[in-house]
């Protein structure tokens, strides 16, 4: 067997590809500079002739132009090293290349010409020259074995060596160098998952047989010695406490360092949002010792927000929004959230406080109160809520909770009937899932919620027991995969179970139409009207809705939907007050704190009360 030069040919893919930035000029493009074109033959695989493009100075150049036809070969005498390096990188070690330069006349090819494109878009600029290319590929050689040496094991046991093949080696196939590196780093990469978090790749020996077309290839990784996780040090705190950062800890002290456990440790501090920036690392280089200390260095961020905004709908008309954070009111990232709604038919004050982690890692403990007053067609309501519960976040994605609630408000429902007080004691329950890509813009994946809850009380002077089921889900497709086009879908069930709808409290029944529901009709307005044209709320509510996203611009995009809904005082849809279904179209501005909407829906089978269209105008979608 004899020696190949492989090692370059194998070296060559990375570093083409840690080359992203412009070539380096060769000379000031004088106005004489020759333009031409490159053709390149022989070569069959679309990635190898890519990284051609990517690497050959005939390309990287060419935009510049030649100063003369001599230059020209220059530059193309000067890439036949190149081509061969990247034809060996693929197997072909034997390869052969030579070029030729043709000088190009300016006139357009022949309507029966079967030129090349680059053959035409060389004939097309004048004056100018073609630059051909010819591959001789010749034998491919077939890995024969790829074989790991592990050095500097450390003390103990040494670890066994990774089968190349198991890991992407092309063994027994064409011998192509991207594949036998990325095998190399998916060795290192199990060694240090496997707790030797310093192993790294020292080099490669790769040996030809001539006769076989064979190769054979031997890469050396120092393992370094196994480490366990030693004591975590915080740099950087000021107003955080590192006790409640230990919470978020994926490791022990003792346990075996895995980088990836790192990576997630590092993930859950920045996922407080009490941290600009920050990182969890082993020490820079190999403790002689098997314990490696943790060393988190954070950049505390600012923990208060203030925001406001403005609503305007052609029902409710104007409204102002305003709210208020802090994050961490105690060093334990205890959260108070206040909310305020000023509009000409809702005023609300919604207050929250968060202790997370609470016993336990992702489960939190949360109290809200609230205070509303409501002037709507279908109520009128003054009334406030206290809450208070638990929810654990059981995935990334996945998050339960429970709790109990105590509700006090005056109603009135209007149309002759008296008005009425409501105390009830509820004990809701939910489960959410949010598998999007972002939660005020989504473009992929889909995000549902389902919840019940159970009332006990009394409405007016009657005891009341009524339970509702509350269901929703939305789904978002990327349908070019850039996420110029996405198609959103969204659905909604409810139902209420109860004797009877009077003993209910109307605010607590169930309604549908609005900006956040069947976009085109009145807030609450879909359904079951009274004498007066005012919506009396149901048992159970059916919403279905799809809308087309198209963005024109970086900042511009354009929406156009179709939604129904139904709400009918049985205690499951059926229908019979008839579907409400609504088309429109609207507007996004895509501003740094998520997309600026204005949409109009027009009612497809409006009732006589029904308005002709309603004006929607908010931030993020609608659904």
């Amino acid at each position: 067997m004899s020696r190949l030069g492989l090692l370059l040919g194998f070296l060559l893919l990375s570093a083409c590809a840690e080359d992203g930035g412009p070539p380096p000029p060769e000379f000031a493009r004088p106005e004489t500079a020759l333009d031409y074109a490159v053709a390149i033959e022989g070569v069959e695989r679309e990635g190898v002739v890519a990284l051609m493009e990517q690497a050959l100075e005939l390309y990287r150049q060419q935009d510049r132009g030649a100063q003369s036809l001599a230059f020209l070969r220059r530059r193309a005498e000067g890439d036949m090293a190149t081509v061969l390096k990247i034809m060996r990188s693929d197997g072909y070690f034997e390869a052969e290349a030579r070029y030729g330069i043709e000088e190009v006349a300016p006139e357009a090819p022949a309507d029966n010409a079967t030129e090349t494109p680059a053959e035409e878009e060389a004939k097309t600029e004048a004056p100018g020259a073609l630059v051909r290319i010819v591959v001789t590929p010749n034998r491919r050689y077939t890995l024969a074995a790829h074989r790991f040496q592990l050095l500097e094991t450390g003390p103990g046991e040494p670890p066994a060596a990774p089968d190349a093949g198991l890991l992407g080696s092309p063994v027994g196939g064409p011998a192509r160098a991207d594949r036998i590196l990325d095998a190399e780093s998916a060795a290192v990469e199990a060694l240090r998952a496997s707790g030797r978090p310093y192993a790294s790749r020292l080099g490669r020996d790769a040996v030809a047989d001539p006769e076989t077309a064979e190769i054979e290839v031997e890469t050396a990784i120092a393992a370094g010695r196994a480490h366990v996780f030693g004591p975590v040090t915080y740099v950087g705190l000021e107003d955080v406490d590192p006790d409640y950062l230990d919470t978020y800890l994926t490791f022990a002290e003792g346990d075996v360092a895995e980088p990836a456990k790192l990576v997630a440790f590092q993930r859950a501090l920045i996922s407080t949002n009490l941290f600009a920036a920050g990182s969890a690392t082993l020490p820079p280089e190999p403790p002689e010792a098997a314990e490696a200390p943790v060393t988190v260095t954070l950049e505390e961020a600012p923990f208060r927000t203030i925001s406001a905004g403005a609503l305007y709908s052609t029902d409710a008309g104007p409204a102002l929004t305003g709210g208020f954070e802090h994050r961490n009111l105690f060093g334990a990232n205890e959260t108070v959230t206040l909310e305020a709604l000023a509009g000409l038919e809702e005023q609300s004050l919604d207050t929250r406080y968060r202790i997370p982690q609470l016993g336990r890692p992702g489960q939190d403990l949360v109290f809200g109160a609230e205070a509303r007053r409501i002037d709507d067609d279908a109520f009128d309501e003054i009334g406030g809520t206290l809450f208070a519960g638990l929810e654990r976040e059981l995935s990334e994605e996945l998050t339960v909770g429970a709790g109990i609630l105590l509700e006090l408000s005056r109603l009135d429902e209007g149309a002759g009937v008296p008005a009425e007080t409501s105390r009830l004691f509820g004990l809701p329950v939910f489960a959410a899932i949010d598998a999007t890509d972002d939660r005020l813009d989504p473009s992929n994946g889909f995000r549902a919620r389902a919840a019940a809850t159970p009332f006990s009380g009394v409405v007016g002077n009657d005891p009341a027991a009524f339970m509702i089921l509350d269901a929703s889900t939305s789904a978002y497709f990327d349908l070019t995969g850039e996420k110029k086009y996405i198609l959103a879908a969204r659905g909604r069930l409810g139902s209420i179970l109860a004797g009877d709808l009077d003993v209910v409290s109307v605010n607590r029944r169930l309604f549908s139409g609005g900006g956040g529901s069947v976009r085109g009709y009145a807030e609450r307005f879909i359904g079951p009207l009274d004498a007066n044209n005012d919506p009396t709320g149901g048992l159970s509510v059916a919403e279905l809705g799809a809308e087309l996203r198209a963005r024109v611009s970086e900042t511009v995009g354009l929406a156009g939907f179709v939604e129904a809904g139904s709400v009918s005082e049985e205690l499951f849809p059926d229908f019979d007050e008839g579907v409400q279904v609504a088309i429109g179209g609207g507007v996004r501005y895509f501003s740094p704190v998520g997309p600026l909407r204005v949409d109009v829906g027009v009612p497809v089978n409006p009732r006589g009360a029904d308005d002709a269209f309603q004006v929607y105008i908010s931030i993020g979608q609608a659904f």
